[in-house]
């Protein structure tokens, strides 16, 4: 055992030493290096600082290569996020959305956002359907999320916070068709369906329909504000810079198109007119820089002959104004209630019977400074041609409308349109004669508004919209030399419309015109003035019994104090300067002046129309002037200062009552604006009553159809037009013998009708005059030769 044991220390021993040997060889190794390096000479070292440098020098160049990896890597991100991100974001959502909306095409241009400020940003937007487009050039939406909302904050405020701010630039919104009207008219007149399917549509339209109407009570507004996203965002701000609305396409020879520069809207909720509702919708804002305008349609189809009578700029200007402000209000319907028991009605107060009102539609436009109107025939045929193109007639009768029952939403029965003018206007009715514009100028003053009410439901007798408004301070002039026309305070007008509801059974037109303290200038020139207007106006295209509407016309035209004044110079030479005129005029001045008559067009093509003016008129005067280079003015003057009163006859007084005149009565200062006394005029006639009726038959002329001439060969045309200027053929022939037939002579001596005046039935013009037994007139020889030039002016028309 002790040798075991003698053994195996020995063995760990022999252990111990060979490990510290071996420590001891490689500590000596390290010293023998460390001596050999100290013990270099020194252009070792030198070579060895160089490696070491070179060492260095690698170990830079790798950080530089990688920190130039990394910024060019940086660069090329940041570049991306700059130009292509937002690019790429934008084309996924493109693709994105048009998989899932199969109605129209989407495009979104580029996209971005950021939550820190809440802004989404968007580029070369648009939205191209069937029947519109909406395109957006760029903008961004803000939303305020770091706005403190507050749940309980007064419902339907319009002057609560903003949380949702939207900025366009570049908006444009187009309507070119309406495919559901006409793929219903397609139903409707039994052609094949070649847009779309109405079936299905109008099958989708009653699901939808009926869906609506089953959720309604769950849409109805809760009386918990904050369940409404409208307690989140109650006001949107949308600024809109460069905007453009358009209506029309290549078929139609002008598009409508309102531009404006700059828009400043904001939508909120208010609450309702009446407390059935639940909410008021509201938009408000103002636009700048505003035109409406008629602009030829690019790639027009047809032939473009109508030309209008004034373009500026783009095309025809029918209204423009630097600043309009708008109010846009919609009442969000509420249910019809349920009609509640006799005892529980008399309850009611009568506050809330008054609110029961139907919802109110409506737009209110407030035009300011530069605000100018155009109109006319030309822009009145571009309107019925939109007119018919986007809101075509499918000649089939109306049906009245259901009255809302208990449960059902209530009804909009009117949309209400009003414009009012704050500042000076002018109003431009243009026509051509001879490719020569003509034009009557209107200027009006501020606080002159027009007002439309369109009705939304049909009664028994149709529905009938109607038109009214007032113009004040009027100034009128024309283009003709001899310029003024029409000077008044006020004038006020009342159209209204009755439309029946089968399309073809006669229709009422009425429009009462009422002119406060009027002066209307009157030339026998202007009777062909007016003429060309209503020329102008009236279609030219040949009577269709296929589209032939029975309709009148009844006007009522009411003057407040009035004065007609008449250029009574001989041989109608009239001085058309500006100051000091050389005419002489005679004045119709009076209190009240009633013209009524009634254009009927009722028949189709009738032989004879009629119309009956009746003329109605109280406390008139008549006054006469004369320039100052007439010879007659100082006696004229003098007459009428020296005259007194007029004796009467020595039948009207009693025996032994003394011949002497009666004192005047005293007589309430009478209007005057330019028939003064004291400018040179003189009372000539007194008549307290007058009427005055015109009864006038006349027989029309018709325009011819174009067909009869298409028949015809170029040949023939040429003939027919030219026999009439070429000399009558003289033959060697005895006079007995037949002409030779000549089939072109045949034709042209069958279209060509000659007639005599003379042989036509006359037109008939009946005249009947009443005046009151107590009409007094002084003759001066003045007042003769005027009236005989008017006499010989009435002639020569």
């Amino acid at each position: 055992m002790s040798r075991i044991r003698t053994g195996s220390i020995d063995s760990g021993t022999a252990l111990r030493r060979t490990n510290s040997q071996k420590k001891f060889t490689e500590v000596q190794k390290v010293q023998i290096v460390t001596e050999s390096i100290f013990s270099l000479p020194l252009h070792g070292t030198f070579a060895y600082l160089i490696l070491l440098l070179l060492l260095l020098l690698l170990l830079f160049a790798a950080a530089i290569k990688s920190f130039l990896k990394t910024t060019i890597l940086s660069c090329g991100w940041i570049i991306y996020l700059t130009y292509y991100n937002s690019r790429n974001i934008g084309l996924i959502l493109t693709l994105i959305i048009n998989r899932l909306y199969k109605d129209g095409y989407i495009h979104i241009g580029s996209f971005s956002f950021s939550v820190l400020s809440g802004k989404v940003m968007f580029r070369d937007v648009y939205f191209i359907n069937q029947d519109m487009s909406i395109r957006i050039q760029d903008g961004f939406l803000i939303f305020r999320w770091w706005k403190m909302y507050n749940p309980k904050q007064k419902q339907h405020d319009p002057k609560a916070e903003t949380r949702l701010y939207v900025t366009v630039n570049g908006f444009e919104f187009h309507v070119y068709n309406r495919t559901d009207l006409y793929a219903r008219l397609q139903e409707t007149f039994g052609l094949e369906p070649t847009l779309i399917t109405p079936k299905k549509d109008e099958e989708r339209g009653r699901d939808e329909r009926d869906k609506t109407l089953e959720s309604v009570n769950i849409k109805a507004e809760s009386p918990d504000p904050s369940s409404s996203w409208r307690s989140l965002i109650p006001v949107i701000k949308v600024n809109i810079s460069t905007g453009r609305l358009a209506f029309g396409n290549h078929h139609l020879p002008q598009t409508l198109c309102v531009n404006f520069e700059d828009a400043f809207l904001t939508y909120a909720t208010k609450p309702p007119s009446s407390h059935l509702d639940q909410y008021m919708h509201i938009v408000k804002g103002s636009l700048e820089n505003v035109r409406v305008m008629l602009v030829p349609s690019p790639r027009y189809l047809g032939m473009q002959n109508d030309e209008p009578p004034r373009l500026m700029g783009e095309g025809f200007v029918v209204m423009q104004s630097n600043d309009v402000d708008i109010y846009y209000y919609q009442d969000e319907p509420g249910l019809v209630p349920v009609e509640q028991e006799g005892g529980e009605a008399e309850t009611c107060s009568e506050g809330d019977k008054l609110q029961d009102l139907p919802p109110c539609w409506g737009l209110d436009i407030v035009c300011g400074k530069g605000t100018d109107f155009n109109y006319g025939p030309w822009a009145d045929r571009q309107r019925d041609c939109l007119w018919k193109f986007f809101l075509p007639a499918d000649y089939q009768a109306m049906k009245v409308t259901e009255v809302a029952q208990p449960g059902k939403p209530r009804q909009i029965l009117a949309f209400e349109l009003r414009m009012n003018i704050i500042a000076d206007a002018t109003i431009d009715l243009l026509f051509t004669k001879n490719r020569e514009t003509n034009a009557i100028h209107v200027n009006v003053g501020a606080g002159s508004y027009l007002e439309v009410n369109i009705p939304m439901t049909v009664g028994e007798n149709g529905y009938s919209p109607t038109i009214k408004g007032q113009l004040l301070h009027v100034d009128t002039t024309s283009s003709m030399q001899y310029r003024t026309l029409l000077e008044a305070e006020m004038l006020a007008f009342h159209v209204i419309a009755s439309y029946p509801r089968v399309w073809n059974m006669p229709q009422s037109w009425q429009c009462e015109i009422e002119v406060y303290k009027a002066t209307y200038h009157f030339i026998y020139a202007q009777k062909n003035f007016f003429s060309d207007l209503i020329q102008d106006w009236a279609s030219d295209s040949a009577p269709d019994i296929y589209s032939f509407v029975p309709y009148a016309w009844k006007f009522k035209i009411l003057f407040h104090q009035f004065e007609m004044i008449w250029a009574a110079n001989q041989h109608n030479w009239i001085d058309c300067s500006t100051k000091q005129q050389e005419n002489v005029y005679l004045a119709a001045c009076g209190e009240t002046l009633n013209i009524d008559f009634t254009l009927p067009f009722n028949e189709f093509v009738p032989a004879t129309c009629n119309t009956r003016f009746s003329l109605r008129a109280e406390d008139t005067d008549m006054r006469l002037s004369l320039p100052e280079c007439h010879p007659s003015r100082y006696p004229l003057l003098t007459l009428a200062k020296d005259y007194q009163n007029v004796k009467l006859p020595p039948d009207m007084f009693l025996p032994g009552e003394p011949q002497v005149a009666p004192p005047p009565k005293p007589t309430k200062p009478r209007w005057r604006n330019i028939t003064h006394a004291e400018a040179g005029w003189v009372d000539c006639w007194s008549v307290p009553n007058f009427l005055l009726i015109i009864d006038y038959t006349w027989h029309p002329i018709y325009p011819q159809k174009a067909d009869e001439q298409l028949k015809q060969s170029l040949s023939e045309m040429e003939e027919s037009m030219l026999s009439a200027l070429r000399p009558p053929e003289h033959t060697s022939a005895s006079h007995n013998a037949p002409p030779p037939y000549n089939s072109t002579s045949a034709s042209a001596a069958h279209t060509r009708v000659t007639t005599d005046p003379s042989e036509l039935p006359p037109d008939r013009l009946h005249v009947e005059m009443e005046m009151s037994p107590d009409s007094q007139i002084l003759l001066y020889g003045p007042l003769l030769r005027a009236l005989i030039a008017i006499k010989v002016h009435i002639k020569d028309m």
